[in-house]
């Protein structure tokens, strides 16, 4: 099983994690047994995962045997649902009508939300959103979607999925080096889709 940063995974109850998690976490566990892929070293076998709990500070990191989680739930295949609150679907709908064609999906709150059917987000809530580029994506292009993404209901957080790691949209429309986000932590790069 091959699970992506951002991926979400549905956790066996009985799954032993790699870290002894506090009781928030624990409580999160048991309401909702999902998790979200990390992007961090890993040994085979093993996936690092984040739980989340109710409040926003509250996220433990730790690592599952691959044996204990269900198949992968990558955003993208939560792009075509859309959250109960109205705000965030609409915005979610204009999203899917700038991204024709493109390998997109929500990650974060509502990722999560739409992938367990566990509401956790509320009416602040940000979109937030992973677009796969493997192949450039021209700056010009990249603010043209910061843009439109910046006039809608709910405020947006794009991640470009590039072959360097995590870069975010607003970063690489706006010109110079970008803050990469790798497994082995954030790097600065001129060019996100250059050889390493």
């Amino acid at each position: 099983m091959t699970a992506r940063p951002h991926d979400l995974l549905r956790i066996d109850a009985s799954a032993a994690l790699g870290t002894v998690p506090p009781g928030w976490a624990s409580a999160s566990l048991a309401a909702c047994p999902w998790g979200v892929v990390r992007r961090a070293p890993h040994t085979p076998g093993l996936i690092l995962i984040g739980v989340r709990g109710p409040e926003r500070w509250q996220r433990h990191a730790t690592v599952v045997h691959a044996g204990a989680v269900g198949r992968p739930v990558p955003p993208e295949e939560l792009r075509e649902l859309r959250p109960g609150r109205s705000r965030l679907a609409v915005t979610l709908t204009a999203v899917a009508a700038e991204l024709r064609g493109v390998a997109w999906g929500p990650t974060g709150s509502v990722g999560f939300e739409l992938a367990s059917a566990h509401p956790v987000t509320h009416p602040e809530s940000d979109l937030d959103l992973l677009i796969r580029t493997p192949r450039r994506l021209e700056r010009a292009r990249a603010a043209r979607l910061a843009a439109a993404f910046a006039g809608l209901p709910a405020r947006v957080d794009c991640q470009l999925e590039t072959p360097r790691g995590g870069v975010g949209l607003t970063d690489w429309a706006g010109g110079g080096p970008v803050l990469a986000r790798t497994d082995h932590g954030p790097e600065l790069v001129d060019d996100p889709w250059a050889p390493a």
